[in-house]
């Protein structure tokens, strides 16, 4: 399952922010620079900023604001309004722009989209599509809305793709302003027909507005109204998706519900694997403090002080990753454990058995395999299968993982299960020196496999 992104909008116009409805009837906002790095601070995961009536009056971008918001803040920024060519985007880029967003321009010359993700990489392109329905079919409007052109939307979406866009920025003119939720029907027939990551805009007016557009199918959420005047935080907003089973990024400011003695309870797991590697107990100076040195620090209910883990054995656990039960009374670190985490010099502190077996488990036995081929090439033993593999070079290498792989079939054309099972272990063994001699390693694997989660 991707992160969900929640990206507040800036319609800019005259120096200030702005919003109306329909795109129609605006109204000032404030700041465009104040209101970037308000949102940042809450937790946006990007921002875009839109000169609404740069085309409309053939004027470029008010390139200034952009330089000040790129100045500002540190989370990506999208630009779009006014740009025409291929030296617009290479201006706004860089200026510090992340991404640039095409509308008009894409419409009146398709071939700017292949030529600026050809040139720049089609992640900095954005296409923005402004959608009317008129009748049974969505339409195209173009010019800040004002021009309603014969182009089908999906249709649009569909072509962009294929002429390089890395994602769509889908807004219905309908809704825009109005807070009646997002055009859903859009959003699902969009992503049924074209393979593209879409960031829909237009209606958000409550949290199950932003739930919806979700389970149709945005991978992003652009919202404004809900933002500029106050109805919903940033933090609100990502908390209630989380509730409802959607990955979202790091919500700035939630805090543990400490006990009545001040505490609660923290459980230490390894990112590579998931092993559970202890469990203490923080408060809240305990709790703030790793997150600002992002070293595991925990309070001792013996000695009545914090301590660091590690500061005597030099054990640390460098936290990747901090969350909260549903009830916001225990907290789970997500930690690369430097050494063991026991003081007994096991690894894990849960190495006592009550019930059941100690069955093997995939991801902490390859990654031990791993550690062991690690350690291997950089200490090299005499008789070792292992460095003859590293010494003969990645052309040895490579072929043994297609033998292996050869094996793994002939394997499970036979009936014997124990032979495919022996086969696979050869490969999965001879894959772990391959990742090694590229540099990498299962935890690089097992991120791209979560990437895909549907």
């Amino acid at each position: 399952m991707n992160i969900k992104k929640i990206i507040p909008c800036l319609d800019f116009e005259g120096g200030k922010v702005v919003k109306g409805q329909e795109f129609l009837n605006l109204k000032d906002v404030g700041d465009p620079v104040t209101l970037a790095k308000h949102y940042e601070a809450e937790g946006a995961d990007e921002l875009v900023f839109l000169d609404i009536s740069a085309t409309e009056n053939e004027r470029k971008t008010a390139l200034d604001y952009v330089e000040k918001i790129t100045k500002a803040i540190t989370i990506p920024l999208c630009v779009g309004g006014g740009i025409t060519s291929l030296e617009d985007i290479d201006h706004i880029l860089n200026l510090g722009a992340s991404k640039v967003s095409l509308n008009t321009a894409a419409v009146k010359d398709p071939n700017l989209i292949a030529r600026a993700a050809q040139r720049f990489g089609s992640e900095r392109i954005v296409v923005a599509i402004d959608v009317v329905k008129k009748d049974s079919q969505w339409l195209v409007v173009t010019h800040g809305g004002k021009k309603v052109t014969a182009l089908d939307a999906i249709k649009w979406a569909s072509d962009v793709k294929e002429l390089g866009a890395g994602s769509v920025l889908v807004t219905s003119k309908d809704r825009d302003g109005k807070k009646t939720g997002y055009d859903l029907d859009l959003i699902k027939t969009i992503k049924k027909n074209v393979d593209l990551p879409l960031i829909a805009s237009g209606g958000a007016g409550s949290l199950t507005d932003l739930k919806e557009g979700l389970e149709a199918g945005a991978d992003a959420l652009l919202a404004a109204s809900i933002f500029h005047f106050s109805e919903f935080s940033l933090s609100e907003c990502k908390e209630y998706l989380a509730q409802c089973g959607f990955l979202v990024s790091a919500i700035k400011g939630l805090k543990p519900n400490y006990n009545a003695q001040g505490l609660v309870a923290a459980i230490a797991v390894d990112e590579k694997d998931g092993t559970v590697l202890m469990q203490a107990y923080m408060n809240q100076e305990a709790f703030e403090k790793t997150l600002i040195t992002q070293r595991a620090t925990y309070y001792s209910r013996k000695r009545q002080k914090i301590w660091v883990k590690g500061e005597e054995s030099g054990h640390f656990q460098m936290v990747k990753a901090i969350y909260l039960d549903c009830d916001r009374d225990s907290v789970l670190l997500v930690v690369d454990q430097i050494g063991v985490a026991c003081h007994t010099g096991n690894r894990t502190c849960f190495y006592t058995p009550v019930f059941g077996s100690n069955q093997a488990r995939i991801g902490t036995t390859l990654n031990d395999l791993q550690k062991t081929i690690k350690e291997r090439q950089e200490n090299p033993k005499a008789g070792s299968y292992t460095n003859y593999l590293f010494s003969k070079g990645i052309d040895k290498i490579l072929k043994k993982v297609g033998e292996e792989s050869a094996e793994v079939i002939i394997a499970a054309k036979n009936p014997s299960y124990d032979e495919l099972i022996y086969e696979t272990a050869d490969l999965l063994y001879h894959l772990s020196v391959l990742l090694e001699a590229k540099g990498l390693n299962w935890l690089d694997i097992a991120s791209e496999l979560k990437r895909r989660e549907k």
